[in-house]
């Protein structure tokens, strides 16, 4: 499984789009915590909409993509800032628990998925609403273009970008998230 991850494709934080890989042991799962390390002074986490794909591809047309991602939800994408090791710098997005994922919501069983509202909250408070037609570098490019580096597969997750500015975290926060009514997603940080 492979986690690729997007930034600055929501306009909200003036960001130049980017991508970057995640470790399979990044994921962590709604209902655990999100544990703060010792290894950064910092670490700042992002808002997106995570899709999940759903079948096997390679060099994939764009107007074929909407074929191939089959779930999305909402989760944060976790950075290290200012870590103790600038030799590691290429896995301060990759560490256990950068890849927060809520519960996945099915596209067969939404009427509009590139509409469905995902809100996210930190302590109660809604930092941002989007959906995947808010992108600027629209989803189906994104799979496409993803696909001429490296195949994708069933099961990988794909950040589609920060939708709103990162935050930096600290024990005790509660980050939650919602689609549409159905809550997918509570976590709590922790040190």
């Amino acid at each position: 499984m492979k986690v690729i991850g997007i930034t600055g494709n929501y306009n909200t934080t003036g960001d130049a789009t980017g991508s970057y890989l995640m470790a399979d042991s990044s994921v962590l799962y709604t209902g655990r915590p999100l544990f703060i390390h010792d290894f950064a002074s910092d670490f700042v986490a992002a808002p997106s909409i995570v899709v999940r794909t759903g079948r096997l591809g390679k060099c994939i047309a764009a107007k074929f993509a909407h074929r191939y991602w089959d779930a999305f939800t909402a989760g944060f994408s976790v950075k290290a800032c200012q870590s103790d090791d600038w030799r590691l710098s290429a896995l301060d997005r990759a560490f256990d628990g950068a890849a927060v994922v809520g519960d996945w919501v099915t596209v067969s069983g939404t009427e509009d998925p590139l509409h469905a509202v995902v809100e996210v909250k930190v302590d109660d408070a809604v930092i941002c609403r989007c959906c995947l037609a808010d992108m600027i570098w629209p989803l189906d490019d994104v799979m496409a273009a993803a696909s001429t580096r490296c195949s994708i597969k069933m099961g990988d997750m794909l950040f589609t970008g920060d939708c709103a500015e990162g935050l930096t975290l600290a024990p005790g926060m509660r980050l939650t998230a919602t689609v549409g009514e159905t809550q997918v997603l509570d976590v709590k940080v922790r040190r």
